[in-house]
C-alpha cells in the first residue's frame, strides 16, 4: 500500500492536470482560495492551498484556520483514490468527514 503522503501528492497532480485541461472546472474555481487540512485518523496531518484552480505544495502538519478539514483513515483515502469507494458514499457512511461549508464539501467531489 502506498504511503498517504505519496497518494496525496499523486491526487494533487492529477487534480491540477484535470483543472488545466478542463475549462469548465478551471472557470468554476477561478477566484477561489481555500486552505485545506487533511487529517489522517491513523497517521499524520497535511495541508495545502487551492487557489485559482491550482493546488499548491503539500505540507506536513496542521495549518491555522483551515477553510476545509478532511478527516479519514489511510484505508479510506486509498479506497477513494482507487475508485473502490465513492466520495459521497464515504461521506454518507461517515468514513469520510468534511468540516466546512456545504459549497466546499460539494467541490471536494472534484478532487477525488
Amino acid at each position: 500500500m502506498k504511503l498517504v503522503e505519496e497518494l496525496l501528492r499523486e491526487t494533487i497532480a492529477r487534480f491540477n492536470k484535470k483543472a488545466a485541461e478542463d475549462p469548465k472546472l478551471s472557470a468554476e474555481l477561478q477566484g477561489v482560495r481555500k486552505v485545506i487540512q487533511v487529517e489522517i485518523t491513523d497517521g499524520e496531518l497535511y495541508n495545502f492551498v487551492l487557489e485559482n484552480a491550482h493546488v499548491g505544495e503539500l505540507n506536513k502538519g496542521p495549518t491555522q484556520n483551515p477553510d476545509l478539514r478532511i478527516i479519514a483513515s489511510s484505508e479510506t483515502l486509498h479506497q477513494l483514490r482507487s475508485g473502490e469507494l465513492r466520495v459521497m458514499k464515504a461521506y454518507a457512511t461517515r468514513r469520510l468527514q468534511v468540516k466546512g461549508s456545504i459549497e466546499d464539501v460539494l467541490r471536494l467531489r472534484k478532487f477525488f
